[in-house]
């Protein structure tokens, strides 16, 4: 056994005895038996321009590249990287599938990773396969002396640029009828997800297949998911929401799948219309470029019926227009973590006005708290650490106890984000804990700041960072991302949030800028932002 794998936890709540698909690979099976001609998946793929898969189709290409995988020596426990992007969508969903198939554990990787990035990555996690797509090919040939568990390379694209063997090849060559699988259960171990990095270099994520099937059941209770649901997102596949976030929940209910292959708000649209979508998930960046282009002559979002935001924070004002714009779709906050499969709480459509700015209370299967440093619980109003607890929780991070010993405790996942709970006990997201602006010796929660700019009308997007300052310690600094054609002037900013925000709250140093750095996933790099304000402030000479 990997001496990498965290330990089962003593204590740690197990996935209910009435869930009768205790692993990935057993859920697609059920589901082939019940509804074999439903369709699955609809994800792009370089075989053509599109993979339809009904769920018996599912099964059996799973099978084939499963055989045609343990054909060139990949064994149950090795770790097999993964860098393909969403526009093949459809191979990498298969190659995970299949890898699971036969006990190999899958670990995608961020397909905007520069090499030395990928080279940390897949040595962290002792991967001694490596799938890639063609496009890559020239920056993996370049990795491969730097990458000395890797035993298999494995190429797939239209047309294929290195010296690997061809994906193709072997799942042409694979027999879905050999049989002699390996008995899977519960706790063994599905995949290892990285963590954004978006602090410091990223961590392997180890999640069990009761994980991903705790968290498909947390995400379809939340979402309301039913069998006939079209569930479309652009989630990065090597992000816990693209990988189990979106298709473990649709699945778990046996209903269609369909994946985004890039980030394009017209396209989104189309294919919402196209595909007779009903369920949408996606960042809040992504529906605020989406309510741009939105064209009701042009889109149809009639079937639509639910509204999924969640991985970052959605502006109040942003759930307002949305809900002017889509009077007839139900918008449901989501929060979760990748530590948690990921899931977490969500807020009740009805609730998205009433109580604006909620991220709701715990999903199916989760339990949450927020607690004070001494592990007590907070008052209503009272800030405190948002803490998880369920079968969703990883078994830890890879080859890193300590790590997992400081956000585990008492079998809660301590989160790192600050929150408050309401009088009727619903959780607001505050910040996340190192994002606290401490401005002579007052705290400040960058998101309270954010919240109060974006309800300016000229204000599209907005961040706020500390940064270091002579006598006070920290002071803010705020991106601001302005709508087309409307510039907002600073001071008269400062004016607008006298009445909003507290006199220390109120940002001194504002830049008017085209976009925000965001990583994969949507979440807005506020390391990169500080590093931008420090610079400016060097260069500007207050600082």
């Amino acid at each position: 056994m990997n001496a990498k794998i965290p330990q089962l936890r003593a204590g740690m709540p197990r996935l209910p005895s009435e869930i009768k698909t205790r692993t990935v690979i057993d859920l697609l099976h059920w589901n082939a038996s019940q509804y074999p001609n439903r369709l699955a998946l609809v994800a792009e793929s370089y075989n053509g321009p599109q993979a339809r898969l009904t769920y018996e189709q599912l099964r059996w290409e799973i099978d084939r590249l499963a055989d045609g995988l343990r054909q060139q020596g990949l064994q149950r426990g090795d770790n097999l990287a993964l860098l393909v992007p969403n526009s093949g969508g459809a191979e990498l969903i298969l190659t995970v599938l299949a890898a699971m198939r036969i006990g190999v554990v899958p670990v995608p990787l961020n397909t905007r990773y520069a090499a030395v990035e990928q080279i940390y990555s897949i040595n962290l996690l002792d991967c001694q396969g490596f799938v890639y797509a063609s496009e890559f090919a020239s920056m993996v040939e370049g990795m491969r002396q730097q990458l000395p568990h890797v035993n298999y390379y494995i190429e797939v694209g239209r047309e294929l640029q290195g010296s690997a063997m061809s994906w193709t090849e072997i799942q042409r060559n694979g027999n879905p009828a050999s049989g002699e699988w390996p008995l899977l259960s519960e706790d063994d171990i599905a995949d290892i997800i990285l963590t954004s990095g978006t602090t410091g270099h990223p961590k392997g994520v180890v999640l069990s297949h009761s994980n991903a099937i705790a968290a498909g059941v947390a995400v379809a209770g939340a979402l309301g998911l039913v069998g006939t649901d079209v569930y479309q997102s652009g989630f990065p596949l090597f992000t816990s929401s693209g990988l189990h976030f979106n298709p473990m929940s649709i699945w778990y209910v046996g209903g269609t799948l369909v994946i985004e292959p890039r980030i394009d708000p017209r396209e989104t649209l189309e294919r919402l219309g196209r595909e007779r979508a009903t369920v949408f998930a996606c960042v809040p960046s992504g529906y605020i470029f989406m309510l741009d282009c939105y064209d009701p002559d042009l889109h149809d979002l009639s079937q639509v019926r639910v509204f999924d935001y969640g991985g970052a924070a959605m502006g109040r004002d942003v759930i307002r227009q949305l809900k002017a714009n889509f009077p007839h779709i139900d918008l449901r906050h989501t929060y979760g973590m990748t530590e948690a499969s990921p899931s977490g709480t969500y807020l009740p459509g009805h609730l998205a006005l009433d109580k604006l700015g909620s991220i709701g209370k715990a999903m199916p299967l989760n339990e949450v708290k927020v607690l004070r440093h001494d592990g007590s619980e907070v008052e209503p109003e009272e800030m405190g650490e948002i803490c998880l607890r369920g079968p969703t929780i990883m078994r830890g991070y890879y080859g890193d106890p300590e790590a997992t010993e400081s956000v585990i405790r008492g079998n809660w996942l301590f989160s790192g984000d600050l929150g408050t709970v309401d009088k009727d006990g619903f959780l607001y997201f505050h910040d996340r804990s190192k994002d606290i602006i401490v401005r002579g010796g007052m705290n400040i929660g960058s998101m309270d700041v954010e919240n109060a700019l974006h309800d300016h009308s000229d204000v599209k997007e907005v961040a706020v960072v500390a940064i270091p300052h002579p006598k006070l310690g920290e002071d803010l600094f705020a991106f601001i991302v302005p709508h087309a054609g409307r510039v907002p002037k600073i001071d008269a900013l400062a004016e607008f949030l006298k009445d909003r925000l507290a006199d220390y709250k109120i940002p001194r140093r504002v830049a008017i800028v085209g976009s925000l750095p965001r990583s994969p996933s949507g979440k807005i790099l506020k390391k990169d932002l500080r590093t931008i304000a420090v610079e400016r402030g060097e260069a500007e000479g207050w600082l």
